[in-house]
């Protein structure tokens, strides 16, 4: 049988709560993002370690205090490495198919928890599990996939759904702030313009 499906993985890894930890992230990232004030001198690194910190302490909240009874944490420094269930996880950003040596590198206690979680013969005892957040050139995102790599390749590449109404135009995420009317533009040529609207012309 074909694994399309992180839970095809593990039974821990479901829809409902990847979304809740991809939208942790989003949070974090928009919370950081919002934050940025290149004139006081943020620039993209102070904006991704921001961005960072802020996505780490939501999730380790979340995990203290029991908010998510399946989210812990098995390393809760800068390396920051949590369960989901019993599935160890980490986050980068970046493509999900273009992972890094660091995005690769698994620590002792990640190894040690995914030997324990999945049987001997297991493809899945074999993978890395990961959040890749795929960011806008201001640092907010765009998507958050969840992957499992055999070394460079996402055997499992899953577009996680981030809650979004089609019908509203904002952060990922978040609803749209409320619109606004504009009356309608000045035009014609530069020095006689005239302005249009809706008064008709007699």
């Amino acid at each position: 049988m074909s694994k399309n499906y992180p839970w095809d993985y593990h039974p821990d890894l479901t829809a409902e709560r990847l979304a809740t930890v991809a939208r942790l992230i989003v949070e974090g990232r928009q919370a950081a993002v919002e934050l940025f004030d290149e004139e006081a001198g943020d620039n993209g690194w102070s904006l991704g370690v921001r961005a960072f910190q802020f996505v780490r302490a939501r999730i380790l909240r979340n995990a203290e205090n029991n908010n998510l009874p399946w989210l812990s944490i098995i390393d809760r420094t800068l390396q920051l490495i949590f369960k989901i269930g019993e599935v160890p996880v980490r986050l980068y950003r970046g493509e999900a198919d273009e992972p890094t040596d660091r995005t690769l590198r698994q620590s002792y206690s990640e190894l040690r928890q995914l030997n324990f979680v999945f049987d001997e013969g297991d493809e899945g005892r074999d993978l890395t599990y990961r959040f890749a957040v795929e960011t806008d050139i201001d640092g907010s995102v765009l998507a958050v996939k969840f992957v499992g790599l055999r070394g460079e390749t996402a055997v499992l590449n899953w577009d996680v759904p981030l809650e979004s109404d089609s019908s509203a135009v904002g952060t990922v995420g978040r609803e749209a702030t409320e619109s606004v009317e504009l009356g309608a533009p000045p035009v014609g040529v530069r020095g006689s313009i005239v302005e249009t609207g809706d008064s008709s012309e007699s």
